[in-house]
């Protein structure tokens, strides 16, 4: 009898620690190299691209220094330059949840960096630990070609540079998937712990509540007995956490709903959707925001179609239907943390393989010139 087929009742040892550190190693191989070289390129690009010409569309007009990772702090980064350097000194700055400028304060005095470079190194932590999780998941659930070729459309999508520059949409994408995978595997209270702290980088985060009550329902089999079961309870988690910024508004400034009341002056347009955008005269990017919006779109529609991705389903579109009715201006970056849509659209383009070299490079190109513009100041927020 071959040594390599165990006797029958013989018990195998487990692996050895070497042996599962190579294991771990291979897996996040391919997670762990896309997040460098992608970072690598749009890094190069900035600082390439602001050599060349240092002047800036707008206000102060001058690069102060050869683009750095601060060129990367732009726009939106300034009110959470602002909230990590001063707190919520103002009430318009209400409409930026704390976990980011946060973790950009914490940082800062750590290290000593600028709270700029401060704020876009901690979005590109939560990037990195992103690509991990949703690579994890995407495997579980389409195998690692499809995983594979899901993860490099979610980091080619045009305006996926997002995720690399001082916002909290990386800490969105990594706390949300993060609940996802937890909430299959079925621990469903580290999964709405995971989605608590994801309401405190956005409250849109919360809509992936959704899918942890459709998998606990989902694992139990339906019916009136899976409501009563105790890990419901959990689901409350990320409302209580969430709403601790709430009291914190009612003790700063005496209105736990001022961050909603301050949308309709200096914050109106942030909260337009598409009806207003097809009757109104909108700037030219922002029709390319919504153009571009429905490749997440169609995919967030095609989790639908397949029994398996239906707990991603249950986020990816009503999270899409609720930017496509209140992210007007900010719908370029925001469809680029609708996540669970990239899943089919991976899966579509692995059974197509001549065509994912160029659908990723043309992504890839379009992207470079939107991180021009952005580094640049110019109006892509």
């Amino acid at each position: 009898m071959s040594t390599d087929v165990p006797v029958s009742g013989e018990t195998q040892s487990p692996p050895s620690l070497g042996a599962r550190l190579r294991a771990l190693g291979a897996e996040l191989a391919f997670p762990v190299g896309l997040f460098f070289i992608s970072r690598l390129a749009l890094f190069l690009l900035a600082r390439v691209s602001l050599v060349f010409d240092n002047r800036l569309h707008r206000a102060p007009f001058q690069q102060t220094s050869l683009a750095g990772l601060d060129a990367f702090c732009r726009w939106d980064c300034g009110w959470y330059t602002e909230i990590a350097q001063q707190g919520y000194a103002r009430p318009q700055a209400t409409n930026f949840f704390p976990l980011l400028p946060v973790l950009g304060r914490l940082v800062k005095e750590t290290t000593g960096l600028s709270i700029q470079v401060s704020l876009v190194l901690v979005a590109n932590i939560a990037g990195l630990l992103g690509l991990i999780v949703l690579y994890r998941l995407f495997r579980m659930l389409e195998g690692e070609d499809t995983a594979r070729v899901s993860l490099l459309l979610f980091t080619a999508y045009p305006f996926a540079f997002f995720q690399s520059a001082g916002y909290p949409e990386s800490w969105m994408v990594f706390l949300t998937a993060l609940a996802l995978l937890l909430s299959v595997r079925g621990r469903h209270w580290w999964a709405a712990l995971a989605l608590g702290f994801g309401g405190l980088a956005r409250h849109l985060s919360l809509v992936a509540g959704l899918s942890l009550l459709f998998q606990q329902l989902r694992s139990r089999g339906g019916g009136l007995k899976a409501w009563f079961h105790r890990d419901i309870l959990a689901l409350a988690i990320p409302l209580v956490m969430t709403s601790l910024y709430f009291v914190f508004l009612w003790r700063k400034f005496g209105d736990p709903q001022i961050w909603w009341k301050v949308r309709g002056g200096e914050w109106a347009g942030a909260w337009a959707g598409l009806a207003t955008w097809w009757k109104g005269d909108w700037a030219p990017e922002v029709s390319l925001y919504v153009a571009l919006s429905f490749i997440p779109g169609v995919g967030a529609l095609l989790l639908t179609t397949r029994r398996r991705w239906w707990t991603l389903a249950v986020f990816g579109l009503p999270l899409m239907l609720v930017l496509w009715t209140v992210g007007l201006v900010g719908l370029g970056r925001y469809s680029a943390a609708v996540w669970p849509a990239f899943l089919p659209l991976g899966a579509w383009l692995s059974r197509h393989p001549a065509l994912r070299g160029p659908v990723v490079l043309g992504c890839a190109l379009f992207q470079g010139m939107l991180v021009f513009l952005f580094v640049h100041a110019y109006p892509i927020n």
